[in-house]
């Protein structure tokens, strides 16, 4: 796959390309990149009315990521995975371009970002959406386990 001619504006291209650097590094653990997944589930869910005009395109970018997280769908190509995970670090990350906490403009940004990306991605999330069919897979919020906090191990107290 050539590298896709996003639509953004410089700034936004400047930021996916960090949330890019930083998915190479989170693809190294697929446990890391299931907790990105619930991340974006429950950001998605706590702002559905902001997010109406970009919620079916994150859905389906988030459930590709989380089928190849848990080795379900392997039929992506590498570079349209960083692209993916991009796209959802950008999305999740409260301090991008336009700051989530402008009320009104917050998620403008966020929503170019996941438009550019899905619209580059088309041929592999139509790939992704016809295999997900045979499997009658759920396709909604409500399959979404409540968020937890993961500690690997705890320290004694010191005596």
């Amino acid at each position: 796959m050539e590298t896709p001619d996003l639509e953004l504006v410089p700034k936004e291209k400047q930021a996916l390309r960090l949330a890019r650097k930083g998915a190479g590094r989170l693809l190294r653990n697929r446990f890391r990149v299931l907790g990105l997944t619930r991340d974006v589930y429950h950001k998605l869910k706590g702002n559905e009315g902001s997010l109406k005009d970009a919620l079916g395109t994150t859905l389906v970018l988030t459930r590709l990521v989380r089928a190849w997280a848990r080795r379900e769908y392997r039929g992506i190509p590498w570079k349209t995975l960083t692209y993916a995970v991009g796209a959802l670090l950008y999305f999740v990350n409260p301090l991008d371009v336009i700051p989530d906490a402008l009320v009104g403009i917050g998620f403008v940004d966020d929503i170019a970002v996941l438009a550019a990306v899905a619209n580059a991605l088309s041929k592999d999330l139509e790939k992704f959406s016809a295999w997900e069919q045979e499997q009658e897979r759920p396709k909604d919020l409500e399959e979404v386990k409540p968020k937890r906090r993961l500690l690997p191990f705890r320290r004694k107290p010191k005596a």
